[in-house]
């Protein structure tokens, strides 16, 4: 006999107190299911509970909007999500029955709408974290694991400039700067406190998913359903094994002390000379040894004056003479000019797997103004390299609703399937090893039983 679920859904308004609307949850018989989609590393969860009321003469469900819901399961001692609830919908169904439709969204809602702002220059991205999610003020908690919080140590940075901007979205940017090893994500849980980690350091769920199912009703053994839905990708269009990563755009500045920028031998005839740079400022211009007044134009300008430094419509810099110096002469001139940050990165023992015509380089280019450094760019391309390198194994399947455990996403899970070949294995046939859960979005019906669609990825 497999136990029935037993599940309490509690809603407090903003400002109210806590009111426990668990007899009005509908598992069937309603316009829309009830749901919960998890992503890790990428957005908040999000949650569809439906709420159904009979009544003689007043109605006694009123869920306000911005109200925060909590799905809690009593056998498990777990919660199953927790947020707000954005948009609260109403559906009348006949004069003396409503159904409502619950929107939630996790507690990272309240980063999304937190903005913060920092230079930091040396610190580790642990330490980035926490001290703008202290910044955001806005409910959300972040220590480090030696505090006794869930924000594990992250490599250090040169430097990173954040302009104003999303919490949420500094998290994403710091995961993919972080990421040089392993891939980071993130969550924020039931008690609005923040989980940052790689997936090295990912908890386990204690929740083995089988096709050889040994017992039912458990909590930690999850059965895969073999519905014709599931699926397991060996995925190569992803692979990405040399990252070239251009960030922001420097500025170098030149000292007279230092050699010239660019230098010439005039030949007589020669009235014009092309600059290597991007010209920024005021350049100096010494003509066999005796400094010159140089006149800057840029962008289709008209030239005037016996030397002109000019930038002609493709957008490259010429230095222009009114008449051709004598053949011998020289010319040296320094100036301040523009560069932008450029890294790469290549994965040779994955050119080498998957070698072919192209030589087994698969290469992607990257723009990103918010790398303001080398040591920026570079972690973003290591970063690239580590998790695109080689294809990514990812199982899909759909657990049988006798399972009655929980496992989020951002978790790791045993998964073992029998029927599918072990690439890692010289192909032989069966699986048995650690993925991370990365997606999942959970069914509830029939009083609370659950299915879980879940997708994960290969560790």
């Amino acid at each position: 006999m497999i136990a029935r679920p037993s599940l309490k859904l509690t809603v407090t308004p903003p400002g109210g107190t806590a009111t426990d609307y668990t007899a009005y949850l509908a598992w069937s018989g309603t316009a829309q299911q009830m749901s919960i989609s998890q992503n890790f590393g990428r957005q908040g969860d999000t949650a569809q509970i439906v709420l159904a009321e009979e009544y003689a003469t007043i109605p006694s469900v009123v869920i306000k909007d911005m109200s925060q819901v909590v799905l809690y399961d009593n056998i498990l001692a777990k919660t199953l999500f927790s947020g707000v609830c954005t948009k609260p919908t109403l559906l009348v169904t006949s004069p003396n029955r409503n159904e409502w439709l619950l929107n939630c969204t996790d507690y990272t809602i309240y980063a999304d709408n937190a903005l913060v702002r920092g230079q930091y220059y040396g610190w580790t991205v642990d330490q980035i974290i926490i001290d703008l999610v202290k910044q955001a003020n806005c409910g959300i908690t972040a220590a480090t694991v030696a505090n006794g919080g869930f924000v594990a140590p992250g490599p250090q940075l040169a430097s990173f400039i954040l302009n104003w901007s999303q919490l949420s979205s500094a998290w994403r940017k710091l995961a993919t700067l972080a990421g040089q090893v392993t891939p980071y994500g993130w969550y924020v849980d039931d008690q609005r406190r923040l989980h940052f980690y790689d997936a090295t350091t990912a908890l386990p769920s204690g929740v083995t998913f089988t096709t050889t199912p040994t017992i039912g009703g458990s909590i930690t053994e999850g059965h895969i359903l073999q519905d014709g839905q599931g699926s397991y990708e060996w995925d190569g269009t992803s692979i990405r094994n040399r990252i070239l990563v251009q960030g922001a755009t420097q500025t170098i500045t030149t000292s007279l002390t230092g050699p010239a920028t660019d230098t010439w031998r005039a030949d007589g005839t020669q009235q014009s000379w092309p600059l290597r740079y991007t010209l920024t400022g005021s350049p100096t211009l010494y003509v066999n040894g005796v400094a010159q007044p140089v006149t800057v134009v840029s962008g289709g300008g008209t030239a005037t004056g016996a030397w002109v430094a000019e930038q002609n419509n493709t957008g490259g810099w010429f230095l222009t003479a009114a008449n051709a110096p004598a053949a011998g002469t020289t010319l040296q001139i320094w100036y301040s000019y523009e560069v932008p940050v450029v890294a790469q990165a290549n994965d040779y023992g994955s050119q080498s797997t998957y070698t072919g015509p192209n030589g087994g380089v698969f290469s992607e280019f990257i723009s990103d103004s918010s790398l303001t450094t080398a040591p920026m760019a570079l972690a973003r391309a290591m970063r690239e390299r580590t998790e695109y390198a080689y294809a990514v194994e990812r199982a899909t399947f759909t657990s049988s609703p006798d399972w009655l455990g929980w496992v989020r996403s951002g978790q790791t899970l045993t998964y073992v399937n029998q029927f599918i070949p072990d690439a890692r294995n010289n192909y032989a046939l069966g699986v048995n090893d650690t993925f991370l859960c990365i997606a999942n979005r959970i069914d509830l019906t029939d009083g609370g039983y659950r299915q879980a669609q879940i997708t994960a990825v290969r560790l």
